[in-house]
């Protein structure tokens, strides 16, 4: 099986390509535009898998360049999880996530279509919900993107479910919550440049020593100990997840959410640290942000009924897989 995987250098996307690498008789290519990743990761991939795989710099704005790829790797599948992904950076340019996200979608399923290219399996996110006033979120939940990155996916995914009504595309849409965790082996995992937006990314800035302490925004949450909770679900379950799609995107579309069904506060991960690595995280409260709900969480029933999966790792795994990576990449 050919399979092309778009942003294959970064997060998601390296351990994807890990776990693509495992499974037999699988032709991968990657494409990245490295503006969030590090062409090292892919010597990291192939160290680590110890498999060959082909790789190109291409930004998907280029449609040309991504036209004579489709021509040439003659592909059964595609993997898309290149975009930008900040929420914070979306709303200050949005014009960038509009040619990022949408422009560069629409450049490969024309793509796909011209070289009759018929499965996809698409990175979204929880973030097309909105913030909703039930906590526990389901596939069926009506989605009001609060944002421009969530904006984003949402017409991406409304592009793939309009081609597959019109029978040109089969898409599975995967709507995360939120990836937390590194590669057992400690060589993989988040890390991008500058001061992280996100949580795990963070930490591990704190426990690399090139942050002191971590900004928790809010105690006044409706949750058990007044921090903000959230669904955070282990790399490698998510990897996981995406292989159970492959057989199904071959007979029909589909829509799930990904993540534990378990919210955890910031104070639940700050502990875990403690708790599994012996790790001490100083912290100190700043005010709420403007638009930060108290708690959401995926509703599980879906993806455990129809692709047979559910997230088999919690905190302690997610913990100590970032606590080795941070130690690894001092």
């Amino acid at each position: 099986m050919n399979i092309l995987l778009t942003g294959g250098l970064g997060y998601i996307g390296s351990h994807l390509a890990l776990g693509l690498l495992k499974k037999q008789n699988v032709n991968l290519t990657i494409v990245d535009n490295l503006s969030n990743s590090k062409l090292s990761v892919k010597n990291k991939i192939r160290f680590i898998s110890s498999k060959n795989f082909k790789f190109k710099k291409l930004d998907l704005k280029n449609k040309n360049s991504l036209q004579k790829l489709f021509k040439k790797g003659k592909f059964d599948l595609v993997f898309h999880l290149a975009g930008s992904k900040s929420v914070k950076e979306s709303q200050i340019d949005p014009k960038k996530y509009y040619e990022n996200n949408i422009l560069g979608a629409i450049n490969l399923l024309n793509s796909m279509i011209e070289c009759n290219v018929k499965d996809i399996i698409f990175s979204s996110t929880a973030t097309v919900y909105g913030s909703k006033k039930i906590n526990c979120y389901s596939e069926n939940f009506s989605r009001e993107p609060v944002n421009t990155y969530g904006l984003t996916k949402k017409i991406i995914e409304d592009l793939l479910i309009d081609l597959d009504r019109k029978k040109k595309i089969k898409s599975v849409i995967l709507r995360y919550f939120n990836p937390a965790g590194c590669h057992a082996s400690g060589l993989l995992g988040e890390n991008p440049e500058g001061t992280p937006n996100n949580l795990y990314p963070y930490i591990i800035k704190i426990i690399k020593g090139d942050l002191d302490f971590l900004k928790v925004f809010g105690n006044n949450y409706k949750t058990k100990d007044g921090t903000g909770a959230r669904d955070y679900i282990h790399i490698q379950d998510l990897v996981d997840a995406h292989l159970n799609c492959i057989q199904f995107v071959k007979k029909k579309s589909g829509i799930f959410n990904i993540g534990t069904g378990k919210p955890y506060t910031v104070l639940d991960i700050i502990n875990s640290f403690q708790k599994h690595c012996n790790f001490k995280i100083n912290y100190n409260f700043y005010p709420r942000r403007e638009g930060d709900i108290d708690i959401y969480y995926n509703k599980i029933s879906k993806a455990k009924k129809i692709l047979g999966w559910s997230a088999k790792r919690g905190l302690k795994e997610i913990s100590q897989s970032t606590f080795k990576f941070a130690i690894k990449s001092k």
